[in-house]
């Protein structure tokens, strides 16, 4: 009983430490919805065999194998079909524009304003008046743009002319063009386009990644 135990506590041990390294390392802050789902199977499936004496070894290395072969192949779908990756794993929000916070995209994501006051207090933004661009990324966190005015040392106590950062979107991914790469955002693809042959793209399929720019400006990466 022993032996068999400890051969069972090795083999997932290994089966684990490999499962990390073959769906692709993470820390806890990107930890997608599958990611969480793909731990919690994978600890039921453990814990299950290492007591149970009539689920021999070889099923738990079945098991193991089978759950290891989904999560990988899922991985390179969301990582290979783009559109497929927003479906399965989600996108960023843009929960407030230019100062406006979209009430209508909060109560989408069950947001409540205590909520959203307590995850910009963690970037130690205490007012939504200080706040220009707000992000509800995938894995929950909340990325924030301050106004220029607020930025420390603020441009106003040092008699500077105010200049906001530019506020850029993913519009193009491994040769696709992203329409709604972000939800509450609008963008003018026929800019995008006409910025894209500015810079000597007439094929979208010759970009590894885009970012339009809130001035009009387009950042391109080239496929290599």
């Amino acid at each position: 009983m022993f032996m068999d135990l400890t051969i069972k506590l090795v083999i997932s041990f290994f089966g684990l430490w490999a499962i990390t390294f073959i769906t692709g390392r993470k820390t806890l802050s990107q930890l997608t919805p599958l990611d969480f789902l793909t731990s919690l199977v994978l600890s039921e499936i453990v814990g299950n065999t290492l007591y149970d004496d009539q689920v021999k070894v070889t099923h738990l290395i079945f098991a193991l194998a089978v759950w290891t072969a989904l999560a990988y192949l899922f991985e390179k779908a969301t990582t290979r079909f783009v559109k497929f990756g927003y479906v399965a794993e989600g996108r960023v929000a843009l929960l407030i524009d230019n100062g406006i916070v979209n009430q209508s995209l909060m109560k989408k994501y069950d947001i409540e304003f205590k909520q959203l006051l307590s995850m910009l207090r963690k970037q130690n933004v205490f007012s939504l008046q200080e706040v220009k661009h707000a992000v509800l990324e995938i894995d929950g966190s909340l990325s924030v743009l301050r106004k220029p005015e607020y930025e420390p040392p603020t441009a106003q106590d040092l008699g500077l002319e105010t200049q906001s950062d530019n506020f850029a979107i993913t519009v193009i991914d491994k040769g696709e063009l992203l329409k709604k790469s972000m939800r509450g955002s609008r963008i003018d693809m026929d800019k995008v386009r006409k910025e894209m042959q500015k810079q000597g793209y007439d094929n979208i399929k010759d970009i590894a990644y885009a970012e339009y720019c809130e001035d009009g400006s387009l950042y391109i990466i080239p496929r290599k």
